[in-house]
């Protein structure tokens, strides 16, 4: 379980069924590892939205042994990113990427690593 987890709405009203779905996604996380220490998920709608419409950011900070994670999905040029569970989904993703890749080269690491010799007792009776 992770022990720290903040979600954080800024500029944006809260919204029980937004928070719902970063519960979702932080319990599918929980499922695929438990050795993340501290999550952040941060909402906010920028306010330069003029042409655009409103575009959604979303960040996911998280820490794991040996690595902090950050996703900083700020897509101004995604129109689907209108949509918060779009932009949740989105993060959510991309930090599983980068957890998955955190975990390979980690795995890839330990193949490489010589394994230490085997010291073997010999006793000497005749």
């Amino acid at each position: 379980m992770i022990s720290d987890t903040k979600v954080v709405f800024r500029g944006i009203d809260h919204s029980q069924a937004v928070a719902d779905a970063v519960q979702k996604r932080l319990d599918k996380l929980e499922r695929f590892t438990d050795e993340i220490q501290s999550l952040r998920v941060t909402l906010e709608s920028p306010h330069n939205h003029h042409h655009k419409g409103k575009v959604f950011h979303v960040g996911v900070e998280a820490v794991i042994p040996n690595h902090d994670i950050l996703v900083n999905h700020d897509q101004h040029d995604k129109h689907e990113h209108e949509d918060i569970y779009i932009a949740i989904r989105d993060a959510f993703n991309a930090l599983e990427r980068q957890i998955k890749g955190v975990y390979e080269k980690k795995r890839h690491q330990d193949r490489a690593a010589p394994n230490p010799p085997e010291t073997l007792e010999v006793s000497e009776e005749l």
